[in-house]
Parts: C-alpha cells; structure tokens; sequence
C-alpha cells in the first residue's frame, strides 16, 4: 500500500467509528464534588461492576475539569438536574441541556448506570468501599466505611425509586424514570 493512502484509511476509519470504544455511546466524563464522600459509591461502583459498560457508555469520574455530566449540589446554569443521588436535592447529577435534548438515549443510559451501581452499592457496602478505594486509593477507608452506613439508606429514603426527582425548573423527572422502568 502506498504510504500516501495511510493518512485517507486512517480518516475512513475515524468516520466508520472503529476508533471508538465497543459501547454504545463511548466514554462518558462525569465530575464529582471535589472532596471524596461516601455519596460517591454509586458512581465507582457502577464501573467496577461494569455496570456502566452494560447500559452503553463507560463512566470516567473525575474531580476536576468541565464535562457535560456533573454530580453537585448546586447545578450550574445550562445544566439540567436529572436524578438525585442524595434526595431530595442535597447532591444531584445535572447533564448539559444541549446533550439532553441532542442525546437523551444516552443521558437514559447513564442514569440507568448510575441508578445500578447506587442501587447494588446500598446492598453490597463492603464491595462498593473496596471498589471506591481501588479507584482512589488515598481515601479513608475508616472514614468512608462509617460514612456509607449513614449516608446509603438515604439514597432511597421515601422515594419510589433511586434517583427519583420532583417536577420543577431546571429539571427533567422522566429520565430517571424512563431509566427505571426499563430495569424492568
């Protein structure tokens, strides 16, 4: 093959997409709150579980950075609230609107993930602070473990649903819904 014809089959591939990951809809950025707290078990367990890679997409969690995907307790503008992780609104994941409305397929996804991985880490404590402490192996696993047996039940207290979100500006209640109901 001609060396000049490298460069134009590296282009083919990049537009057929074989250059991406085997999910669905490819790596998928999340930030967390800076400080690391048992509220993020969820997230890691979903990973570690691949429980992320099942619904599609690959969760990358980190603490720092822009992304169209946030776990915070104060939204930014642009940044539409589509589940709670502490409920009612003590710690929510927000999407960028423009992914809502482009890709809602894939924020379903996402929140399907997430809602599994809070969901088995409320079940499994134990493995979700062993897969939180692979993941960032400084945290306080003392510390960490204390906080998860106060902070999981939580998760769920009076809601129907993990992640289950009240009508209202700035949020969309049916993506979590629509990712429970296709659990099943």
């Amino acid at each position: 093959m001609p060396r000049a014809l490298i460069p134009l089959l590296a282009l083919i591939l990049v537009a057929c997409g074989s250059t991406q990951t085997t999910s669905q809809f490819g790596e998928v950025p999340i930030v967390l709150p800076p400080r690391v707290t048992a509220d993020d078990a969820g997230v890691y367990f979903a990973t570690y579980r691949t429980y992320d890679e099942g619904e599609g997409v690959e969760l990358e969690p980190s603490r720092e950075g822009d992304a169209d995907f946030r776990i915070t307790a104060t939204p930014p503008s642009g940044c539409t609230v589509v589940m709670a992780i502490v409920p009612p609104a003590k710690l929510v994941l927000c999407v960028d609107e423009v992914i809502l409305q482009d890709d809602r397929a894939k924020v379903v996804a996402v929140v399907r993930a997430l809602q599994r991985g809070y969901e088995q880490a409320q079940k499994e404590p134990e493995e979700a602070l062993s897969a939180m402490t692979q993941e960032v192996p400084d945290a306080d696993t003392d510390a960490l473990a204390a906080e998860l047996d106060d902070a999981a039940p939580a998760w769920t207290a009076g809601q129907p649903y993990f992640g289950a979100i009240e009508r209202g500006a700035g949020r969309d209640s049916s993506v979590a819904r629509d990712a429970h109901e296709a659990a099943g």
